[in-house]
């Protein structure tokens, strides 16, 4: 009887050493998942942060080239004097536009998606470009390849937020609307 009662309880001591094996290693998932959120949740709020920087800053010296793009669509066009005004504006602003994200840098608290990042602030920066320099030009303006750089810029940034676990933006109401 002495027997049994020991190997009964070197079994149950056995049985509580494994049970203690199997709490930790849940408890060590749940460390590393909310490592991985933590994580997550800052470079999300980094790219936010980043998008609503950029995004502020341009809507303050884009106005022109809005105004501009909107009185082409509207159904009562302006006059050809208007029109000459509002179209050297427009390049102005463009131009500042695209001076202001030349010099912007996209910092490294962005980790893993900076380079996309990047990416994104070159193509929107050959954007504004293009809109700039067709609007310098003399004569009838074409923005049509300018606003398909602008869709493909939309669709980086759109990008980079869905991998970060952002809602997808819509570029073109955040600096047009």
């Amino acid at each position: 009887m002495k027997k049994l009662w020991a190997l009964g309880l070197a079994l149950l001591l056995v049985a509580a050493g494994c049970s203690d094996n199997n709490a930790e290693e849940p408890a060590d998932k749940e460390k590393d998942t909310k490592e991985e959120s933590t994580e997550s949740k800052d470079t999300s709020g980094a790219v936010m942060d980043f998008y609503l920087n950029l995004t502020s800053t341009l809507n303050g010296l884009d106005g022109k080239l809005n105004e501009y793009e909107a009185e082409i669509a509207s159904d009562e066009p302006p006059t050809k004097e208007e029109l000459a005004t509002l179209k050297k504006e427009a390049a102005e602003s463009a131009g500042n536009v695209v001076k202001e994200l030349e010099g912007m840098e996209v910092s490294d608290d962005l980790g893993d998606v900076k380079k996309d990042l990047e990416t994104f602030v070159k193509t929107l920066t050959e954007s504004y470009q293009m809109k700039a320099d067709a609007l310098a030009k003399e004569g009838e303006v074409n923005l049509d390849a300018a606003n398909g750089k602008f869709t493909e810029a939309a669709e980086q940034i759109g990008a980079v937020q869905e991998e970060v676990g952002l809602a997808k933006s819509t570029l073109e109401n955040d600096l047009n609307g």
